[in-house]
């Protein structure tokens, strides 16, 4: 895990943050301006019964934390909340298929440096001076790079970095809210060998959690195997995750 890179928030739960008579009144703004954004945009589900999904949207922002779920949502990509709204009530609806992943390509970052790589390559070079007979090879008499004198240093071996790509995924989960959630989530993704680059999880009224992670890890755009190799690992090692005996309604 990349924890200088990581973006962390654990929000309360909703029921918590809603305290003090708000009610999700702080969503008014955003909510219309969501709704309005999907009617725009012609979705069937929303301009086929606009007042249905008025009400199913309203209560998708009541059952969230009363500011800091508005925080962290794009009003520019409206779709967003509707998948949102997908996936907790997936959860919800279907308890043997509890956590609910889904995942979706994000970007592919531009190339930064492999730092372990060159470690490594830096590492193995000093073995080799370690282990020569001549205790006064130098790491000039070893470089495998034959650079004129002075180029990049005089006494000492030039290494170029090595370059590499950055593909980052969002990984979007829904489970049952429980203490320490987000440490468990963390781990599984750990586990699945993603690093960590933001991550943002809110529990709802109603029992359940919202998870958003933006990873890398996953050096290609495809998705299907990530999201099978997301499925496996709880099912082998983190099954605390879809077990509602493990649910709790309490902070965390």
């Amino acid at each position: 895990m990349e924890d200088d890179d990581i973006e962390e928030s654990s929000w309360p739960s909703a029921a918590t943050a809603n305290r003090g008579g708000s009610s999700g009144g702080g969503y008014t703004d955003i909510r219309k301006e969501i709704l309005d954004r999907l009617m725009a945009k012609g979705i069937e589900e929303v301009v086929s019964d606009p007042s249905a999904f008025s009400e199913q949207l309203h209560w998708h922002f009541e059952r969230l934390p009363a500011s800091s779920y508005s925080i962290d949502l794009d009003v520019d990509k409206p779709e967003d909340v509707l998948l949102h709204c997908r996936i907790l009530d997936e959860c919800a609806n279907n308890p043997d298929k509890r956590p609910i992943f889904h995942v979706r390509f994000l970007k592919r970052r531009g190339s930064e440096p492999n730092e372990r790589m060159m470690e490594d390559l830096s590492l193995e070079t000093r073995n080799v001076v370690d282990d020569s007979e001549d205790s006064s090879a130098s790491l000039e008499d070893c470089c495998i790079w034959n650079l004129p004198l002075g180029e990049y240093f005089t006494s000492s071996c030039y290494f170029p970095p090595v370059w590499r790509d950055i593909v980052i995924h969002e990984i979007i989960v829904s489970s049952i809210a429980k203490p320490k959630l987000l440490a468990e989530l963390s781990a599984l993704l750990s586990a699945v060998g993603l690093n960590i680059r933001e991550a943002h999880v809110f529990s709802t009224t109603d029992g359940f959690c919202l998870g958003a992670f933006v990873v890398d890890g996953w050096g290609i755009e495809e998705t299907d195997d990530l999201l099978q190799k997301l499925k496996e690992t709880t099912a082998r090692s983190h099954a605390s995750l879809s077990n509602p005996t493990n649910s709790a309604r309490e902070d965390w």
